[in-house]
């Protein structure tokens, strides 16, 4: 089993595998997952924790890095993303913060169930969970891919508009 901390730094979780782009202590691969192919198999990854990284990517590596989570994960693994709400103070903090996100952004990821993706950026399918935490400036999100052999109990989010 494998479970993966994506831009660990310093806090990885206990017997999870950390990567970032930083050689700290408690990171076992040193790359940019915006850039470079995570180095494991197709369907072989449990769960992703993306903790406060996705907003350090510009679109092409966060498209890219959501690729390769879609490709590593089992089909009944999931991926965690947390990610301060865009025009929060916890956004504007970090000099390096490139992509705002509000919920709805996540929304982009949930192509339909015939797997037609219409704007050509995604191989893959996700099914959205948005989780309500404690902190105004930030929000974290589950995202399920949608492959054979996959069963989720999942709540599917509603777009802005939608009733």
């Amino acid at each position: 089993m494998n479970n993966l901390n994506l831009g660990c730094g310093n806090v990885k979780q206990k017997d999870w595998v950390g990567i970032d782009i930083r050689n700290f202590p408690e990171v076992d691969y040193v790359m940019n997952v915006g850039k470079e192919p995570l180095p494991f198999m197709n369907n072989s990854v449990d769960k992703i924790h993306a903790d406060h990284l996705f907003e350090h990517f510009y679109p092409e590596e966060l498209f890219f890095c959501v690729e390769e989570c879609f490709r590593v994960l089992k089909p009944k693994g999931h991926l965690l993303v947390s990610v301060p709400k865009g025009n929060s103070p916890a956004f504007y903090i970090h000099p390096d913060h490139k992509i705002h996100f509000m919920e709805d952004t996540f929304a982009f990821f949930q192509v339909p169930a015939d797997g037609k993706d219409i704007l050509g950026y995604l191989k893959g399918f996700w099914h959205i969970t948005i989780l309500q935490g404690s902190n105004p400036h930030a929000f974290s999100v589950e995202m399920y891919p949608n492959k054979p052999r996959g069963k989720y109990k999942y709540k599917k989010i509603k777009l802005l508009g939608e009733l």
